[in-house]
């Protein structure tokens, strides 16, 4: 365990290398695959060609750019996901417990997602993991909760200071 720990460890120092070398103008290049597509991406693209390619109607050609597009637009889309994600935590009328579920939920799911990336420390694998932590952790507390909004709480309490205390 100790040497895929270092391993792991290795990777993340040349990622960070990698990211400190990296200039504002090229981020979106960087999103978009301009530098070769993340392993993720390139099955993604796979998968949309592949459904395309058997669709009625649509050439093989018309399937592989909507395929190399879908490619390119899953950081995107994964950047888009995180930041409605970071801002139900901040925005949402939930408990702070249920926020710091999750957020501990967001981290654990960007750790693995991380880890797991292909080669070194994965930005793109990350997101997606800390996406499918915030998701499963509202899973969890809608499965396991009393299903009731803030505010549905707020009018059972109103109703009940109305009738005296009595249900």
């Amino acid at each position: 365990m100790s040497g895929y720990l270092g391993h792991v460890t290795d990777d993340v120092y040349a990622a960070a290398a990698r990211l400190g070398n990296t200039r504002l103008g090229q981020v979106p290049g960087n999103l978009i695959g301009a530098g070769g597509l993340h392993p993720f991406q390139v099955g993604v693209k796979k998968d949309v060609y592949g459904l395309l390619k058997h669709m009625p109607g649509v050439s093989s050609k018309t399937a592989a750019h909507v395929g190399r597009f879908a490619g390119r637009a899953v950081p995107l889309l994964s950047a888009i996901g995180n930041v409605t994600d970071v801002a139900d935590i901040i925005t949402g009328d939930e408990s702070f417990g249920n926020k710091a579920m999750d957020a501990a939920a967001m981290t654990a799911g960007a750790a693995i997602g991380g880890v797991l990336g292909a080669g070194v420390f994965s930005p793109l694998t990350a997101s997606i993991g800390a996406s499918t932590g915030k998701m499963l952790s509202d899973g969890t507390q809608w499965l396991f909760g009393d299903k009731k909004s803030p505010e549905e709480r707020r009018m059972e309490e109103a109703l009940l200071a109305l009738r005296g205390g009595v249900i």
